[in-house]
């Protein structure tokens, strides 16, 4: 199992930096940086400077999305990031919820298979040096690159549908599904049906599980601490149907939810979130419960990475870097 970390870039860029950094020598993998452009600050030029300040981890998107930027614009970006980071770029992309919401659209609107389908069609003919229709008509290409970019793509997902469409589309997949094995069964389950309609094995997937993430000494506040970001995962479709009460707390959720406080611990929508939506969906807890659920994700076949993703504090919240920290000297290091 590898391990990677996600940021929400809503702090200033040297602060990212100086956490993408951390993550390097502590051990992760990769470094995800989020993309919600009017939450966040500017994804490629946060990413950029985590190129320049690093070099091992992996650094990429997690997740760009098709409605905010020209798909041809977002290949451009991931071809100059991997010139700077050469061999240590990824590109995540999936179909977005706090940047669509913040522009009017629902995180149901934006999740469609078939724009997603042909974003990465069109971004991975243009990496790979070839050429890729526009919907002007014309056929363009990236006239200054010289050889083709090799930048794995993974595909984002967390119901039925959608994951089914990363496991025929991606190099890798970010499943947004939970940590409850009862979810991410048939989670990895709708992944390989994708790769196997694709004619491809499952077995060379790089599955990646988005995590929600939060562990402290003080069991209560680190619980409360993730449960912003379990709410906005509980936005997202699941792989399985949920009780009638539970698709009645998710309604209320949904209704509930301020995509300006997306990023934010100390969001109001984070206490319509039930102790056991934190159970099902997330990291949560002292760094030995914490272990005992990384344990229980490993049971589940499939699954060979886990992004942990932090909330950004808020007032009477640690710090992230703190739980960086944690989380690889007491549970990456007794997992490993």
């Amino acid at each position: 199992m590898r391990f990677d970390v996600g940021l929400l870039n809503n702090q200033p860029v040297p602060v990212i930096v100086r956490q993408a950094q951390l993550a390097e020598a502590l051990g992760y993998d990769t470094v995800w940086i989020t993309d919600s452009h009017l939450i966040c600050r500017e994804l490629w030029v946060t990413l950029a400077a985590c190129a320049q300040a690093t070099s091992r981890v992996r650094i990429g998107p997690g997740v760009t999305v098709p409605h905010t930027r020209h798909w041809s614009v977002t290949a451009s970006a991931a071809a100059t990031l991997a010139e700077m980071a050469e061999e240590r770029t990824v590109l995540g992309i999936g179909t977005g919820g706090s940047s669509a919401e913040t522009m009017g659209l629902s995180v149901q609107r934006a999740a469609r298979i078939k724009t997603l389908e042909a974003m990465v069609a069109t971004v991975r003919a243009l990496l790979a040096g070839g050429t890729a229709a526009f919907d002007t008509g014309v056929e363009g290409r990236l006239g200054w690159l010289p050889t083709p970019a090799r930048v794995p793509i993974y595909v984002a997902g967390s119901g039925p549908r959608m994951l089914e469409a990363a496991g025929r589309l991606g190099d890798g997949v970010m499943m947004y599904s939970g940590t409850d094995p009862a979810l991410l069964r048939p989670g990895v389950a709708h992944v390989a049906a994708g790769a196997r309609a694709a004619g491809r094995r499952p077995a060379d997937l790089d599955v990646a599980l988005w995590t929600p993430t939060s562990v402290g000494r003080d069991r209560a506040r680190a619980r409360d601490h993730v449960r912003g970001r379990v709410a906005s995962a509980m936005r997202h479709a699941l792989p399985v149907e949920l009780s009638p009460e539970d698709q009645a707390a998710v309604r209320r959720l949904r209704a509930a939810y301020d995509s300006y406080q997306h990023a934010t611990a100390a969001s109001r929508h984070r206490e319509l979130v039930p102790d056991r939506f934190v159970d099902m969906m997330a990291l949560a807890g002292t760094p030995a419960e914490a272990v005992d659920q990384v344990r229980r994700v490993a049971t589940v076949p499939g699954i060979a990475r886990i992004v942990i993703l932090p909330q950004v504090p808020g007032a009477g919240f640690g710090e992230r870097e703190e739980m960086l920290r944690l989380f690889a000297e007491e549970v990456m290091a007794r997992v490993a």
